[in-house]
């Protein structure tokens, strides 16, 4: 609901990812099939070659119309997730190639083949790796190959129209200098119009007086 704060996981806008998305039309590619569904399920039609029984899709349909509840044009932080992991296996095999654990080969025409690298061998050039994503975000993975990464503080703000925003607040990251952790930016906050910023009104007793005493009343 309007007003509600959040923990998201961490993202950043990837530059030319809403251009990438507007993109995106059921014929860019035949064989995703996720795609297709996807988009007579969205927009209510029916592709060429499909057995629903709806309006025939123009292929001109565009993500960005739909609501946000149905999809979002943002970058979200699972696909941000994906981004770096992707990033963090390239570079690993970047390390793989340098180190010439992945050699070269040519098979009987004298054309190079592609080799087969074992998951397990990605293990110890995962570790501790660390590189600066597009989006100017460092990198790092611990020893054990995982990534310390914090949360984003989000603030929903819905409109009239049913559709919505996640506004960036503050954030979580337990890689910050002690005692900023947790930051908070109170005037980014859009609070819901029953909410109130008052403290609320204690209902706890003074104290009694030495030698008194309070008892409940029934």
């Amino acid at each position: 609901f309007h007003g509600a704060i959040s923990f998201a996981i961490h993202s950043k806008e990837i530059h030319n990812f809403k251009d990438f998305l507007q993109s995106v039309y059921p014929h860019w590619t035949e064989t995703d099939g996720f795609i297709q569904d996807f988009w007579e399920d969205a927009f209510s039609c029916s592709l060429p070659n499909s057995n629903l029984s709806k309006t025939v899709c123009t292929g001109e349909e565009m993500l960005e119309s739909l609501p946000a509840p149905y999809f979002e044009m943002s970058m979200t932080g699972h696909s941000y997730s994906i981004y770096n992991a992707v990033y963090a296996l390239a570079h690993a095999l970047s390390s793989m190639h340098l180190a010439g654990t992945i050699r070269n080969r040519r098979d009987a025409k004298g054309k190079l083949s592609p080799q087969y690298v074992d998951p397990w061998q990605l293990h110890s050039f995962l570790q501790r790796i660390s590189f600066n994503n597009s989006a100017g975000d460092e990198i790092a993975l611990n020893e054990y190959g995982e990534l310390a990464a914090g949360f984003d503080i989000t603030n929903l703000v819905t409109f009239p129209n049913n559709s919505y925003v996640r506004v960036k607040v503050g954030s979580l990251d337990p890689q910050a200098p002690p005692g900023k952790e947790l930051t908070i930016n109170e005037d980014r906050i859009k609070w819901h119009r029953r909410f109130t910023k008052v403290p609320p009104l204690s209902l706890c007793n003074a104290n009694c007086h030495p030698g008194y005493g309070k008892k409940k009343k029934e």
